[in-house]
């Protein structure tokens, strides 16, 4: 119910104008486009954008019980689509300046039917944040975990996996 509370258009605004949409995230795009998008086009949106504050989610979130599988997520979805398959290394899918990166924006923006599609990049989400990088968890958009998550995760790969385990201790040899 609160989802379709979300946006009451007004007609007499919305009517014959370009509507540019600002949302914090587009996760699986269901609310997105079945209740906002769809209530500006029936209210007479000439043209509907979507900007997100955030890159496409890549990967569902370890800290957060709202997104289960990576299925269903609207990007990885597009992947799915585009590629006939489920795919592993996504990394062409998170550079925003690689041609497969455009064809998944355009897919998006399609399933959801709008005007157009622009994603905030990684870097001008971090930029625009003010933390370093490092100190981030960057794990939905791009599989990175911050710092000291990164190096307990690595611990725990030492101990369960012999062959980390001997590549790290080669490393400190050098």
């Amino acid at each position: 119910m609160i989802a379709k509370m979300k946006l009451i258009p007004v007609k007499e605004i919305v009517e014959g104008n370009r509507i540019v949409v600002c949302e914090d995230s587009i996760v699986r795009g269901t609310q997105l486009k079945n209740f906002t998008i769809k209530k500006l086009w029936d209210s007479g949106a000439k043209e509907v954008h979507i900007r997100p504050s955030c890159p496409p989610l890549m990967f569902p979130c370890r800290f957060n019980l709202s997104t289960r599988s990576i299925h269903e997520l609207v990007a990885r979805r597009a992947i799915g689509s585009l590629e006939g398959q489920d795919v592993k290394d996504v990394s062409k899918y998170i550079d925003h300046k690689s041609k497969e990166y455009k064809k998944m924006v355009e897919w998006i923006a399609k399933e959801l039917e709008v005007t157009t599609l622009r994603y905030q990049t990684v870097d001008d989400m971090v930029k625009a944040i003010g933390l370093p990088r490092g100190k981030l968890c960057l794990y939905c958009w791009t599989g990175e975990y911050p710092e000291p998550v990164a190096g307990k995760r690595k611990e725990k790969e030492k101990k369960k996996n012999p062959a980390v385990k001997e590549k790290a201790e080669a490393k400190r040899k050098v």
